[in-house]
């Protein structure tokens, strides 16, 4: 009996032990269950944005906000062009203005003063489309050439230009009709004639509200000016007929046209539209990221007097985790 008490001793030593580091695991694992914040618990997101001054600033000023709480990012809407919250789900439409320049040239200087008006511009809305000299001539044309300069004296070389001017013609354009231009071009009959050139006919888009968005919208080429005349000035050699190409427009004739017909010419475009521009929609500026302070501030310089509506945009990073906080503040800049 001895024997088989010594012989189980070591078992009983082994499954005391067991037992006790047991309940020694029991011990320590409700302990921590007691101890332990639940790390997937959100912490409640806190944001709250004020003027540092009064809300009236100038133009240049430096208008200063300060951001409070603990959001992982905050969206910033100046009330801008660009950058405005009324536009952040919807595309924002510019209003184009049409810039019209040019160069043009009236040679020789020689005894040829009676055609110094040789040359005209006019546009319309009515064309047709029926490239023929007859239908063209037909067609309701409202000049436009006294909104530019012409040289008022002929010059010597061909190489001496002059600006037209860059001129606001937005009003000629209807939406949903075309424009046409033409130049009108004329050589007196019994007369010497007037050689007319014409290059950098450009139109520019000018985007007022934002200038960096202005840009060319048609070159001379794309114009695509062709030429048609009345039966007199078809009749002359080719050499001396009018001519086009994409980046000079010329009115010539035989020089000596003392004992010729009256003879006239229209050099007409292609139908030419004022788009809108469409910038698309307004983005934010993100201040923001992860933000370990309690406190920041935000400077910003207005360019421009107004009214502006500024929204703050508060949000953590994990989706759904809990809904954006939206700030709005007014803000005034005087000139």
């Amino acid at each position: 009996m001895k024997n088989l008490i010594k012989r189980y001793i070591p078992v009983l030593c082994a499954f005391a032990m067991v037992t006790a580091c047991n309940k020694d695991l029991e011990e320590i694992t409700d302990l921590a269950k007691i101890d332990v914040d639940d790390p997937t618990t959100p912490v409640p997101m806190q944001f709250d944005v004020r003027l540092d001054e009064s809300n009236t600033f100038k133009v240049g000023d430096t208008t200063k906000f300060i951001i409070e709480g603990n959001a992982h990012m905050v969206s910033f809407y100046s009330g801008t062009v660009g950058n405005d919250y009324n536009y952040r789900d919807t595309e924002r439409f510019y209003d184009v203005l049409a810039k019209l320049s040019f160069e043009s040239n009236k040679t020789p200087d020689n005894n040829t003063i009676s055609n110094i008006d040789c040359a005209e511009l006019l546009y319309t809305t009515t064309f047709n489309g029926t490239y023929t000299y007859d239908n063209i001539k037909n067609t309701n044309w409202t000049p436009i050439t006294n909104r530019f300069y012409l040289q008022t004296v002929l010059q010597s070389s061909s190489s001496i230009y002059a600006e037209s001017g860059n001129v606001d013609i937005s009003d000629v354009f209807a939406e949903g009709k075309p424009v046409y231009f033409a130049w009108l071009c004329k050589t007196k009959a019994a007369t010497n004639r007037v050689q007319f050139r014409v290059r950098n006919f450009t139109l520019i888009g000018e985007v007022a509200d934002d200038n960096t968005l202005s840009g060319q919208l048609y070159s001379q080429g794309q114009f695509n000016f062709q030429w048609y005349e009345n039966e007199a000035s078809a009749a002359q050699p080719s050499n001396n007929r009018p001519s086009v190409s994409s980046t000079l427009l010329t009115w010539n004739g035989i020089f000596n046209n003392m004992t010729g017909a009256y003879k006239e010419g229209y050099a007409i475009s292609g139908p030419i539209e004022l788009p809108r521009f469409n910038a698309g929609k307004d983005k934010p500026v993100i201040l923001i990221t992860k933000q370990s302070e309690n406190e920041l501030k935000h400077n910003y310089i207005y360019k421009k007097p107004g009214n502006y509506e500024v929204v703050f945009v508060a949000s953590n990073t994990k989706a759904n985790e809990q809904p954006e906080i939206i700030k709005k503040l007014n803000v005034t800049i005087v000139p």
